[in-house]
């Protein structure tokens, strides 16, 4: 197959993956929210609610269409890495932009009752479940000292090698130091994120909440050792390659990742039909209680994505779109992980941009 051919493939297969995706989204989240808006329990079921979630699936098709379209164009004029690169950036962008739109009509839904609901409190930060904490504490240990082991073998064999530059030499176990014990970090917190249990709803909901918190903390210690071993593993044939004691990197590069993005994948899927997000599909005979606190709160969610309250003392909170959790923007260690992360993220760039 042509070069054009295979990229021509790759973005196909991406777009349909992350338009599908953005499909179902919507209809995994939490009863009573509404493309990251609180309107209620009651609401959802409304001819209105129905009719946003109709647009943003014909909106989703098209952008597919668009995307596909144009990367396409100009893969045929000669470019396919453009055309690739130019697919994928609008299916992107134009999935935020639409994502933002459809935000708007859900919050003209919500009544005055979901605001009052709000008031009502939530369940314990911590609660009586925190199991996943010794995975998450390995994952971070093993990232923590693979990422820093590869770094130093690259560094320490940098002067012998020929040809390549000292950025390229440090990137990947740069960027394995930066990324891998980050979702290490994630899966630590997750395991102690605040629960957004119904009101009035009993145990069903409080299992559920442990059940998908377990799970999503387990998925992320899981995701970040096998972004770690592929990272150290390319690290490692990297420098080889620059010594001269190989001749290319090999297919079992390839293979690895191949087998950590199917893994990934599958593991989604299988959070998505049986927990639902927040664990949605375990909370038997509960659903219809009104949520509370944090996940009720319009006035504490910046455009259904960012989670800001300064009183609460949780870092990690459940997303109201997406599956899984996300931080506290409120909270000063949550800013600080943030801040941090940012820092050494522009030092890796600058490093990649001036020793390149």
């Amino acid at each position: 197959m042509s070069e054009a051919t295979v990229v021509n493939l790759f973005l196909t297969a991406r777009v349909l993956l992350v338009g599908g995706i953005l499909v179902v989204l919507p209809r995994i989240t939490r009863k009573g929210l509404v493309f990251g808006a609180y309107v209620g329990e009651a609401t959802v079921d409304r001819k209105d609610a129905r009719r946003i979630l109709a647009g943003w699936d014909r909106s989703c098709v098209t952008l597919m269409v668009v995307s596909l379209l144009v990367g396409w164009a100009i893969s045929l004029a000669g470019r396919p890495v453009a055309g690739n690169l130019t697919g994928t950036a609008i299916l992107v962008l134009g999935a935020a932009m639409l994502y933002l739109r459809f935000h708007h009509r859900a919050r003209d839904l919500v009544p005055a009752a979901a605001a009052r609901q709000a008031e009502q409190a939530t369940a314990p930060l911590l609660g009586s479940d925190a199991r996943g904490t010794g995975l998450a504490v390995f994952a971070l240990g093993f990232c923590l000292v693979t990422a820093l082991a590869t770094l130093a073998y690259a560094i320490v064999s940098y002067p012998a090698v020929r040809g390549e530059s000292f950025a390229l030499i440090v990137l990947a176990p740069g960027v394995n130091l930066l990324l891998s014990p980050f979702l290490a970090l994630l899966a630590l917190l997750t395991v102690r994120a605040k629960r957004s249990v119904r009101g009035g709803s009993g145990g069903g909901s409080v299992e559920a909440q442990n059940a998908f918190r377990t799970t999503m903390a387990n998925l992320t210690s899981w995701t970040a050792l096998l972004f770690c071993a592929f990272m150290a593993l390319l690290s490692v044939e990297i420098v080889r390659l620059g010594l001269s004691e190989t001749r290319d990197i090999g297919f079992r590069i390839v293979w690895m990742a191949g087998i950590a993005v199917a893994f990934m994948l599958a593991a989604l899927i299988w959070i998505m039909t049986r927990y639902g997000q927040g664990g949605a599909l375990r909370e038997t005979g509960t659903v219809e209680a009104p949520l509370t606190n944090g996940l009720a709160d319009n006035a504490r969610w910046v455009w259904g994505v960012f989670y800001v309250d300064r009183d609460d003392p949780s870092i990690m909170v459940e997303k109201r779109f997406g599956i899984g959790y996300t931080l506290n923007y409120g909270n000063r260690t949550a800013i600080r992980i943030v801040v941090t992360w940012l820092i050494l993220a522009l030092g890796l760039a600058a490093l990649a941009l001036l020793g390149g």
